[in-house]
């Protein structure tokens, strides 16, 4: 395993965002005594992940998308409180909702065990992600933690890259991996910038620049640790 120095995003990568999403979205619509199904849940992963790539080209702002998933969700599914009240109410509970991706703790390990330094490179509030990744016991085998507000740049600009790895310690950015579900923002990003990217999930369409590529933790494992053996 050549890789020293890994970064992993947080969201939909070192944390099981679609579990604690779907919880959230469960509880917010028992406040009008309604029982929902798995439609509502994928309709809104369907509207927050087109926002996010809006918000990745600079067409809206954090803030506006905070309410707009919530505007459009509820287009689709009504709900009697309005989107500017929920948006702010679901940032809390996902704030508090730290379910680890099956698999991750193991990989994070055996990296560990490998030599190699793990960090978090997340797009997210410092505050809200690092307090996600403390509580859900993934903390343990960070070296550090990175996001985008106290970056002061969001991936994919280059500027993300290049302070993480300067602030990193990390003197080689052959030995980096960056580990992400988005192929534009974390994988292509980080791959322009020098290192080496790893898409995880299959989250998004979007082409991507990856030498790995991992549906589970437990595969991404086997490929970084395992296929140079075979």
């Amino acid at each position: 395993m050549r890789f020293r120095t890994v970064f992993f995003d947080v969201d939909c990568c070192l944390l099981d965002t679609h579990t604690s999403e779907s919880g959230i979205i469960h509880t917010l619509y028992r406040q009008q005594g309604q029982e929902v199904d798995e439609s509502v849940v994928k309709a809104y992963q369907a509207i927050n992940r087109q926002l996010w790539v809006y918000l990745d080209r600079g067409e809206i702002t954090r803030e506006r998308l905070y309410v707009m998933r919530f505007e459009r969700l509820f287009a689709l599914y009504p709900f009697f409180k309005p989107a500017e009240e929920v948006a702010p109410w679901f940032l809390a509970q996902l704030a508090q909702a730290h379910d680890p991706q099956p698999g991750a703790a193991h990989l994070m390990q055996r990296l560990i065990d490998a030599g190699a330094r793990i960090f978090t490179a997340s797009n997210g509030v410092g505050r809200v992600m690092n307090g996600r990744v403390d509580a859900s016991g993934l903390a343990k085998y960070l070296t550090g933690k990175f996001a985008a507000d106290d970056v002061g740049a969001m991936k994919p600009d280059p500027r993300y890259f290049e302070r993480i790895f300067q602030k990193s310690g990390e003197t080689d950015l052959s030995r980096t991996l960056m580990v992400g579900d988005n192929p534009v923002t974390d994988v292509n990003g980080a791959v322009d910038f020098g290192m080496t990217g790893a898409l995880f999930g299959e989250r998004y369409q979007e082409p991507s620049k990856a030498a790995y590529a991992a549906l589970t933790m437990a595969e991404l494992e086997r490929q970084l640790f395992d296929q140079g053996k075979e």
